[in-house]
């Protein structure tokens, strides 16, 4: 079965306030809302029942609330796939129901599409512009996880207290490198603490 915005689960009548929707069938229908007896919510209909009148099928589309929802699905769409994905539903709606749309109405979905689509652009270049001036601290933030990695692998397989105070003064000097990261200023901790294990195993 072809997806359209129901079956894609865009846009779903049953959620919808059923007080409202009363009113809305009995407008489109030109009846007052105590005539209308009965409402149905079928899968891709509402089935109506008038008093003295009997029953009757209203489409979701003919609803303004089909509108709203819709156009709000629009403003949901998170990225351009997204936005693209929901712009051929709406093309493939045009196509198939096209009787129960306005031109006014298919103007309202469009230039909201583009109003979104202007906006996703926008955010996207935003982000690329924000993620290349973090990349330099990123990559630098990097290299100095794999040289506290490096360190600890040295300071662990040091087995003596005299080794590892050979080792001080060229982990101070190489800490300097990164002194403007927390991870690099706190590098001396990774030799601190193997200095704290190889003395509780002597103890």
């Amino acid at each position: 079965m072809s997806k359209n915005l129901i079956t894609a689960e865009i846009i779903t009548p049953t959620q919808w306030p059923l007080a409202r929707v009363w009113l809305e069938v009995s407008a489109l229908l030109g009846t007052a809302p105590r005539q209308i007896e009965q409402l149905e919510f079928w899968p891709h209909l509402i089935w109506v029942n008038i008093v003295g009148y009997g029953a009757v099928f209203v489409s979701y589309r003919c609803l303004p609330l089909w509108v709203e929802h819709s156009l709000a699905a629009i403003q949901r769409c998170s990225d351009r796939t997204q936005l693209d994905q929901l712009g051929d539903l709406f093309r493939a709606e045009i196509q198939s129901h096209q009787k129960h749309y306005t031109a006014s109405v298919i103007e309202q979905w469009r230039s909201v599409w583009a109003e979104k689509a202007k906006q996703l652009k926008a955010e996207a270049l935003r982000q690329a512009q924000e993620e290349e001036r973090l990349r330099p601290l990123r990559e630098r933030q990097q290299a100095c996880q794999t040289w506290r990695e490096a360190w600890k692998q040295v300071l662990h397989y040091c087995q003596s207290l005299e080794a590892l105070e050979r080792l001080e003064p060229e982990l101070q000097l190489q800490r300097q490198n990164f002194a403007d990261l927390p991870e690099g200023e706190n590098a001396m901790q990774l030799w601190y603490e193997r200095k704290r294990e190889l003395i509780e195993a002597s103890a």
